[in-house]
């Protein structure tokens, strides 16, 4: 849970620029100030006040993976375990490569494991082509395209620059790579379809799933703090979920937090 504030001082301070060129110089002002103090409360341990400042940026649509991780430490610090995995969630979003934060999200998924003792099979596990996708960062996977994209023509080429007795190696890496550029655009597309689906996770510790909009319908199961579900609709404060193993529910928008 260890970072230097010093670190993590600047992307709030782009932010808070951005702010100052679409609101004005007082309200980036506001930003700037509101960051400190939650910094100074964070720094002194004060995880009630941090949060309260960092709520307050959030909610007026700061963007910063620097924020969510502050948050994520102090939700964590005050042992609200689901917001501190969604804050974490988010952060990981923004940086993927940030591995404090990858580090923090899975010590809370596993603080959150113990905690659980009625598991349902296959909430916690996406679908298969999720994780295929998500294997690696939507950089890498653009860069490998590229890259069997062009091979593909260059050994085009050269097969016809051979004599037509000494085509079939360049015919064969060539097949080769336009094989990868077909299976690295599939991971791309995916990745596309991934980034268009509006997932959440879950904020309390314990939120138990309607089978309607509404507290008088049926509760169909039970879910916990820190769970990745998919949202579907909304309907007046009510949000319909579905599970990663097909399972799906309503529960109050509020106690789930959109990725």
């Amino acid at each position: 849970m260890k970072r230097s504030l010093a670190h993590f001082t600047s992307s709030l301070f782009v932010a808070s620029l951005l702010a100052l060129v679409t609101s004005g110089p007082a309200r980036a002002d506001l930003f700037e100030e509101v960051w400190k103090q939650g910094n100074a409360a964070y720094l002194a341990g004060d995880w009630k006040k941090a949060i309260s400042a960092y709520d307050q940026l959030d909610r007026q649509g700061v963007v910063s993976a620097d924020l969510y991780y502050n948050m994520g430490v102090a939700y964590f610090r005050t042992e609200d375990l689901g917001r501190a995995a969604w804050s974490f969630e988010r952060a990981v979003n923004l940086e993927p490569k940030d591995d404090d934060a990858q580090f923090n999200l899975a010590q809370v998924r596993k603080v959150l494991a113990r905690r659980t003792t009625d598991k349902i099979e296959g909430a916690e596990r996406d679908a298969l082509w999720i994780r295929v996708v998500s294997v690696v960062t939507p950089s890498a996977e653009t860069w490998a395209f590229v890259v069997f994209y062009l091979l593909t023509f260059w050994f085009l080429f050269w097969r016809l620059r051979v004599p037509r007795d000494n085509r079939a190696p360049w015919s064969a890496a060539a097949a080769l790579t336009a094989a990868g550029a077909v299976l690295t655009g599939l991971l791309l597309l995916g990745r596309v379809a991934l980034d268009h689906i509006p997932f959440g996770i879950v904020l309390p510790d314990q939120v138990n799933v309607k089978e309607g909009a509404d507290t008088n319908y049926r509760t169909n199961f039970q879910i916990h703090a820190g769970l990745r579900v998919r949202l579907l609709e909304q309907d007046d404060g009510w949000m319909r979920i579905r599970l990663a193993n097909g399972l799906e529910g309503w529960v109050r928008s509020q106690d789930v937090g959109r990725l």
